[in-house]
């Protein structure tokens, strides 16, 4: 479809592409002066990238602006637009594989990860000599554009914000405050929607007059004035403006204020939910009902798959479009909601109402985001792309559901609820967004009672979080709190009970307690050898006791008896993941080292480059990947050469930087700047490894500082301790 090759510059160009979300706006009105602003800011911009930004309080209609100038800039011929949707860091994740995909740019694939993807985008931005705007959209952090800005490149950055702040970032170069539409422009708004259809009331001048005053009113918000038109245009209720104007005046909710962005109230407009009720009040019985599921979901993106199958969703969207209150893209197949009335319309439904859309949310986000329980599922690695598309809405569906107000009347501890939560933290996991997988797990930990199962499980997933980030302490503590739980409930057989020794036991091996550890898995692999094939390896995780018991020995330099494990192990990775699987490459990095202690280099950098090889796959940027190259570092290192060793521990060290604020600490990062330190060291640059020793050396005291890492005596032993098990 869309061919790389060089431009006259040297940079990749494509054919045309642009990921805006929604089609051009027929009735856009109003907004000359705010979208000449933003040309004429544009324009007289020496330095490229060029960047505006345009703010204002919420309903303004800053998205709509910058639709409007996206698409204009698109049909006089802009070659590339890309539309990065901005209030969550899911949001953005999304937004950067959508445009990754469509630029269908070398390296993408659906099983990449966000960052991986994101990095392709950016890297692409800032080589291509083609013409491009990024959009970035409801930015509600200066850290989100900061992460996220291309420095070079030959284009152009609009940022809409609601917050002064953001707006000021010194990074934007640009500030235009969108402001509020006059009483003429609101009038003439009023008239365009009302002659869509057939113009109610009696017309003449007490019309034109009705129209006048109530324009007054509305506080010159497109986002309120769109509603109320329509509402005015559709509803039975009211025959004409001054109808309309006399009912609300009567009730005494007109004359909306905004307040001011950088004010403390969240909804923005003090009568906004009053002046919206009628219109929310005559939506049919479907309408009502999607409409409350949307509150439950992220506003941007909704997936129309969700609800295939259910014939009432299309009669019901049509009324949601036709009433202002959603917009939808059929081609790409998505539906929006501001934010506002998401909230707005929460705030208008009953407690039983409330409690009826969590269900049905629940349901549609459970039925399709992938289960873990399900056919024997242990990874969603090739369910990634279909992860994405949900994650978003599976956060703020947890978000919504455990907010201080809403967390005793909805039922957060519903079973369906939490795994459909830890499902999407394992996605999280599996992604290295360890950060947001932590915070999501103590979400839930924090609202369930301590010695519950539930509990126990939600321990598991914390230990796993704990170890991979190196803080085997922590890990420790999770594993035994979990082991304890499933002891007093009295769960003595099954999976889940050997899943809690091998956890035991692999905690403690992070931690270097190896002959502890030993004694868990001993017995959990004997409780999965308990059972004949199949049993063994389709009920019971036995390759991966396996392969964390040969670890354990590894530890305690019983090499004979950890190839053993890891040969069993294969063996039974062969009958659940088939060959050459990413557990494949897990074991031939432990092989590699067994080799290169035992003294055989030439087997031992082979083997890590298998490994590299197998790990690697559709998982370049993974940590797993970052281990192999430090391997093969230390394996020529120990070759005599330090030059092909240092070219392994940069690319190692590349990694670990960009996994790094998603993981949460320096850890990995340090080790490989010790490890280089070592090699400058060897080739006579003093001064370069005294450096790299000494960032190292800040961060390794700072993280044991905090207790949550294990301090063993020999000193490679204590940089392995800033980094998982399974990393080192």
């Amino acid at each position: 479809m869309q061919l790389a090759n060089k431009g006259a510059a040297g940079g990749l160009r494509f054919r045309r592409c642009q990921t805006i979300p929604h089609p051009p706006n027929p009735a856009f009105c109003g907004r000359k002066h705010v979208l000449e602003a933003i040309s004429a800011a544009f324009e007289e911009q020496t330095s490229q990238p060029a960047s505006v930004a345009i703010w204002g309080t919420g309903g303004i209609g800053k998205t709509h602006i910058a639709l409007e100038f996206a698409h204009r800039l698109w049909s006089s011929g802009e070659e590339t637009i890309l539309w990065i949707a901005s209030e969550k860091p899911a949001e953005v994740a999304k937004s950067f594989n959508d445009a990754a995909k469509e630029l269908e740019l070398e390296g993408y694939a659906p099983t990449n990860n966000p960052d991986q993807n994101r990095r392709l985008v950016l890297q692409w931005l800032q080589q291509t000599d083609a013409p491009w705007l990024l959009v970035f959209d409801n930015v509600e952090s200066h850290e989100t554009v900061i992460q996220n800005w291309p420095t070079v490149g030959q284009g152009k950055i609009l940022v809409t914000c609601r917050s002064i702040p953001v707006a000021e970032a010194d990074i934007v170069a640009k500030k235009i405050e969108v402001p509020a539409f006059t009483v003429p422009e609101t009038t003439e708004m009023i008239r365009r929607i009302l002659d869509e259809g057939s113009t109610p009331g009696n017309g003449g001048q007490f019309e034109e007059d009705a129209t006048n005053r109530l324009s007054a009113k509305l506080g010159g918000l497109p986002l309120v004035i769109d509603i109320v038109a329509k509402q005015i245009r559709l509803s039975r209720r009211f025959g004409s403006v001054a109808e309309y104007l006399s009912f609300h005046e009567a009730n005494q909710v007109l004359d909306l204020k905004p307040s001011k962005p950088e004010g403390a109230d969240p909804w923005c407009y003090q009568a906004l939910h009053d002046i919206w009720q009628p219109a929310f009040d005559d939506l049919s019985e479907d309408a009502a009902e999607l409409l409350g599921v949307l509150c439950f979901m992220s506003p941007e993106a909704i997936p129309t798959f969700l609800f295939q199958g259910e014939d009432w969703v299309k009669n019901a969207a049509n009324i949601l479009l036709d009433s202002a209150f959603i917009s939808t893209n059929d081609e790409s197949g998505v539906m929006a909601v501001h934010r506002l009335i998401q909230d707005s319309y929460f705030l208008h439904m009953t407690p039983e109402a409330r409690l009826e859309s969590f269900y049905s949310a629940l349901v549609l986000l459970r039925t399709h985001f992938p289960s873990q329980q399900v056919n024997g599922s242990r990874h969603f690695f090739r369910e990634w792309d279909l992860c994405g598309r949900l994650h978003q809405h599976i956060v703020a569906f947890r978000d919504r559901c455990q907010s201080p107000q809403n967390r005793a009347a909805l039922p957060i501890t519903e079973p369906t609820f939490t795994d459909l939560i830890r499902d999407d933290t394992w996605y999280m996991v599996e992604i290295q967004q360890f950060l947001q997988a932590e915070s999501s797990l103590l979400s839930i930990l924090g609202g369930i009672e301590a010695g519950s199962l539930l509990a126990a499980s939600i321990q598991r997933s914390l230990l796993g979080l704990y170890e991979r980030t190196g803080r085997s302490v922590k890990a420790c503590s999770a594993a035994e709190t979990e082991f304890k739980i499933l002891e007093t409930h009295g769960v003595y057989k099954g999976n889940d009970l050997a899943n809690a020794h091998s956890n035991v036991g692999y905690a403690m091996a992070s931690a270097f307690r190896g002959a502890e550890g030993l004694k868990y898995l001993d017995v959990a692999v004997a409780m999965a050898k308990a059972h004949p094939e199949p049993e063994c390896y389709q009920d019971y995780n036995i390759d991966r006791f396996l392969r964390n018991r040969g670890r354990c020995r590894m530890q305690m330099n019983q090499f004979d008896e950890a190839l053993r494990d890891f040969d069993e192990a294969e063996y039974y990775q062969n009958k659940f993941h088939g060959p050459n699987s990413h557990y494949h490459g897990e074991t031939k990095h432990e092989r590699s080292k067994i080799a290169a202690w035992q003294g055989d280099l030439v087997s031992a950098l082979q083997l890590s480059r298998d490994a590299q090889a197998l790990v690697s796959a559709g998982k370049p940027t993974h940590a797993s990947v970052m281990a192999t190259l430090y391997r093969q570092g230390r394996i020529l290192m120990l070759q005599g050469d330090d030059n092909a060793a240092l070219q392994q521990l940069e690319q190692a060290l590349i990694i670990c930087q960009l996994n790094e604020p998603h993981r949460g600490n320096a850890g990995e990062s340090a080790r490989v700047q010790w490890r280089m330190s070592q090699v400058y060291e060897r080739k006579g640059m003093v001064g370069k490894a005294m450096q790299l020793r000494d960032m190292a050396e800040g961060v390794k005291r700072e993280l044991l500082g905090t207790g949550d890492y294990a301090v063993p005596d020999d000193e490679e032993a204590g940089w392995d301790a800033l980094v998982g098990l399974l990393y080192r």
